[in-house]
C-alpha cells in the first residue's frame, strides 16, 4: 500500500477511531501528527490519555541543576499550554512525571485539577527521581542541603487543596514525594471527605518517612479495592522540615484496620521485593488487619544476588508461615523474576 492510499485509508476513518489511534500514542509522537493537517491538528487536542515525562524534555542525569532549569521550566510550560487548547470532553489517562516539583505548585495544582474536571480514570502524580544517583551518604547529605540553601522551597503545595481535587480518581499514582509531604498538614487524617479510589499505587522506598502517608491513604480510601507498592530503589526527595523518628516495628503494630481493610481490600501486589524488614512490617500489618483479603502477590525485584535470592525465599517462607491471617482466603505467592 503505497502513502497516498495510506493517507486516503486514514482520510475516510471516523474522527472517534482516530482518537483512539492518537490516544495510544507518546506525548511528542501526538504532537507530531499536529503538523499532517488542519483535521489532525484539531483531532490530536481530543485525545484521551496525556502522559507528560519530564525525562523526554530535560537530561536528568545532569547534577547542575542550573543547568537544566530552563529546560524544567519549558517542560512545565509544554504542560499548561498544552491543556489550554485541550478540545475533549473526557480524559482516561493523565500522568505528570516530574521530579523535583518545588517551585511548581500552582502549575500542579492547575494541572490536576484540569484532570479531575475531566473526569480521568487514572491519575499518576510521579515527582521521584528516575536516575540512579550513587552518591555517598555524606554526599547526599551535603548536595540536599545546598539545594535547600540555594533553592528555598517558598512554594509549598497546598496539600489539602491538591487531595480535594483526587477525591474522585478512581485509579490513583503516587510517590514518595506525595506520602512525605501529606505529614506537613495540620490533622492529615481529617483532610477531606472520602475518596472514592478503588486501585492504588504507591511509588516508595518503603522508608519510614513514607510509612504515615501510606497510613493517611489507607484511611482516606475506604473503597480500595487493589494496593500495588511499586518500591523504588532511590529517591531525590527530602522533606524540608525535620520530621519525627517513625519506629516501623511500633508505627504498625498500632495502626487500627481501616475501614478499607476490614471491608473493600481484596489484592495487594509488591512489585521489586526484596524481603527488608520494612517490607515484612508493613505486610505481616496489612495480612493481620486485612478481613477480605484474597492474594498477597510479592514480584521479586531483577538482578539479585545468590544471596539476595537466598534472602527473598527466607522472607517469604516467614510471611507464608509465621504472619497471623486475618483472612481465611488468602492466598501468598512469590513470582519470579
Amino acid at each position: 500500500m503505497d502513502s497516498a492510499k495510506k493517507s486516503d485509508f486514514f482520510s475516510n476513518l471516523h474522527d472517534s477511531l482516530l482518537v483512539f489511534i492518537i490516544s495510544m500514542l507518546p506525548f511528542k509522537d501526538l504532537v507530531r501528527t499536529s503538523v499532517l493537517s488542519r483535521r489532525w491538528r484539531y483531532l490530536c487536542r481530543e485525545t484521551t490519555s496525556l502522559v507528560f515525562n519530564e525525562s523526554d524534555f530535560v537530561n536528568l542525569s545532569v547534577f547542575d541543576r542550573e543547568m537544566v532549569e530552563p529546560d524544567r521550566v519549558f517542560f512545565v510550560r509544554v504542560m499548561r499550554e498544552w491543556v489550554s487548547r485541550f478540545t475533549g470532553k473526557v480524559i482516561e489517562n493523565f500522568e505528570i512525571h516530574l521530579s523535583q516539583p518545588m517551585g511548581f505548585a500552582g502549575d500542579i495544582m492547575s494541572l490536576t485539577e484540569f484532570a479531575t474536571s475531566r473526569q480521568v480514570k487514572n491519575l499518576v502524580l510521579d515527582f521521584s527521581d528516575p536516575v540512579q544517583r550513587n552518591l555517598s551518604q555524606a554526599q547526599q547529605t551535603i548536595r540536599d542541603c545546598l539545594l535547600r540553601c540555594r533553592y528555598p522551597q517558598k512554594n509549598d503545595l497546598d496539600v489539602s487543596h491538591l487531595f480535594f481535587n483526587l477525591l474522585y480518581v478512581r485509579t490513583l499514582t503516587v510517590c514518595s514525594f506525595f506520602l512525605q509531604v501529606l505529614q506537613d498538614c495540620d490533622d492529615p487524617m481529617a483532610l477531606h471527605d472520602s475518596m472514592k479510589t478503588r486501585h492504588l499505587v504507591m511509588k516508595t522506598n518503603m522508608h519510614a518517612n513514607d510509612f504515615v502517608g501510606i497510613s493517611i491513604f489507607l484511611n482516606s480510601c475506604p473503597e480500595l479495592e487493589s494496593l500495588t507498592f511499586d518500591l523504588v530503589t532511590t529517591s531525590r526527595f527530602v522533606r524540608a522540615r525535620s520530621p519525627l523518628v517513625i519506629d516501623p516495628v511500633s508505627h504498625w503494630l498500632t495502626s487500627k484496620a481501616y475501614e478499607c481493610l476490614e471491608k473493600t481490600l481484596k489484592v495487594v501486589k509488591v512489585k521489586k521485593f526484596r524481603g527488608s524488614s520494612n517490607e515484612l512490617h508493613m505486610l505481616q500489618y496489612l495480612i493481620r488487619t486485612g478481613c477480605v483479603m484474597e492474594r498477597v502477590d510479592l514480584y521479586e525485584a531483577n538482578g539479585l544476588n545468590h544471596n539476595q535470592k537466598r534472602w527473598v525465599l527466607a522472607a517469604v517462607e516467614e510471611v507464608q508461615q509465621n504472619f497471623k491471617r486475618a483472612s481465611r482466603h488468602l492466598r501468598i505467592t512469590l513470582h519470579n523474576a
